[in-house]
């Protein structure tokens, strides 16, 4: 086989060029997977995003990769293309203790639906990616495989609760990472790493584990999302499609919307800045990337969505009332002392109105969809929503475990990704530029079963603000 790249070359690759390659016969998926490992190896220790590494079942499954390519097999969209995947979901022999210590011998035996889909389109899987106990945190870090590091720097935040795969494909380790969105844990790792990630529509990317024995309570599963992060929209996209295959195990799954019903792309967009306090940086940010959209042929108006701050006080109200009937019982139990801290002041924070009956509960609930209903027809006018990722431009390190007014700032930093997650809307998080050496971004936000859209949009601004990674192509860290 003629090999065209180096393998310092090939980690550095995007997804996209990868699957192309190793189809055409270019390079082979063991080369580009040897050179995905051998990066791992350059800085993974450096940054430990990759916790728990799967080198000689990678090295067979790029092996089985090529093989298809020599048949002529019909392969899939990610077929020999390296990857990582989050530490939460379950993967046939492998651990699935979500960080927590009493939990690590914890293995799966059975294949998460995003875990299959990505295993069906012939990824190569190069390990898990850590994330903070029980996912629960802004913040990479726990007692059981300790902290992940920012790759730009590690005074700042990697993000949460995907923070393992954002530091990994933002270094270089993997074309695309994996991870999972509640309340921002794609969008806000992406932009702490200055990448690009995805919260897809829940149930766009089937959703469940096999290894938890009672789903989780309404709001929770009807929120939590699957999604990609990657070094481009592109990659983002094709990881997306990769994640986004059938399994009849979700039975909430929803396939793409017919063309005709996909919004139009340029459109009217609504800049909304979220909160006075946010701070110039994020302002700027916003600015600029409505002057890249408003060059791809957008309009732009300055306007806010309905009844925002009442989304996000319900959003608060609604998760911390279905945590009390386990979560946080789990956390007293088995979580660690980052996660006590941060949740013993959610305990005691006034701001959070407590939903104390079932009427009350259903209530709120119902209040939910009027609410995501006034958001519809709002994107009936404004198909697009540009908004901050956080107030803060970044969040440091263990930012939440100081006093009670840096921890309640520490979460309400993270509004406009908690708003936009209680909707079950899509949010993709892009790069924008630099400033001060820290990578801004900006959170796009589309209706319900536009994920295809946000990318198009996403992609308008990546091609006037190019992309941002903090590792050197000629294999440099």
């Amino acid at each position: 086989m003629n090999t065209h790249k180096t393998p310092t070359e090939l980690w550095a690759m995007s997804a996209v060029d990868l699957a192309a390659g190793i189809a055409a016969g270019k390079f082979s998926s063991r080369e580009a997977t040897e050179s995905a490992l051998q990066r791992l190896d350059a800085v993974n220790h450096q940054i430990n995003a990759v916790v728990e590494q799967t080198r000689d079942e990678a090295l067979a499954a790029a092996d089985r990769a090529d093989q298809a390519v020599r048949r002529g097999d019909k392969t899939g969209v990610l077929n020999g293309v390296p990857i990582t995947i989050k530490m939460n979901v379950d993967w046939t022999g492998h651990a699935r203790n979500n960080a927590i210590r009493e939990m690590q011998g914890n293995i799966a035996d059975d294949d998460s639906p995003v875990t299959a889909n990505l295993l069906k389109s012939g990824a190569v899987i190069l390990g898990q990616t850590n994330t903070p106990a029980f996912c629960a945190r802004s913040f990479t870090s726990n007692e059981l495989y300790g902290y992940t590091l920012n790759p730009w720097d590690p005074e700042i935040t990697p993000g949460g609760s995907s923070g393992g795969g954002s530091a990994a494909v933002a270094a270089g380790i993997g074309a695309i990472a994996h991870g999972n969105d509640l309340g921002g844990s794609v969008r806000q790792p992406a932009h702490c790493c200055g990448i690009v990630g995805l919260r897809s529509t829940p149930s766009r990317i089937p959703n469940y584990n096999p290894s938890v024995a009672l789903d989780r309570p309404y709001v929770h599963q009807s929120t939590t999302s699957q999604g990609p992060m990657a070094r481009s929209v592109a990659d983002a996209y094709l990881g997306f499609r990769a994640m986004a295959q059938r399994d009849y195990r979700d039975p909430w799954w929803s396939p793409r919307l017919p063309e005709e019903d996909q919004a139009p792309f340029p459109c009217k967009v609504a800049l909304f800045y979220a909160d006075d306090e946010i701070e110039p940086e994020v302002r700027a940010s916003l600015q600029r990337a409505a002057k890249m959209l408003e060059d791809a042929g957008c309009t732009i108006e300055d306007v806010a969505p309905p009844r925002y701050d009442e989304a996000w006080g319900l959003h608060q109200s609604l998760l911390q009332a279905e945590r009390a009937t386990g979560l946080l019982k789990n956390i007293a139990t088995y979580g660690d002392t980052f996660l006590r801290t941060k949740f013993d002041f959610i305990g005691q924070w006034d701001l959070i109105e407590p939903i104390e009956t079932r009427d009350d509960y259903i209530a709120k609930v119902a209040m939910r969809t009027t609410i995501l209903r006034e958001w519809m027809k709002f994107f009936e006018t404004y198909p697009l929503i540009l908004m901050p990722n956080m107030h803060m431009q970044a969040l440091p390190r263990d930012f939440d475990q100081g006093d009670h007014a840096q921890v309640l700032r520490a979460i309400k930093a993270c509004k406009p990704h908690h708003v936009t997650a209680l909707l079950a809307l899509p949010g993709l998080s892009v790069p924008t530029g630099m400033t001060n050496g820290i990578v801004d971004g900006v959170q796009l936000v589309a209706n319900r079963m536009q994920d295809e859209f946000l990318f198009r949009a996403g992609a308008a601004i990546e091609a006037r603000a190019g992309t941002f990674t903090p590792i050197d192509p000629r294999g440099a860290t």
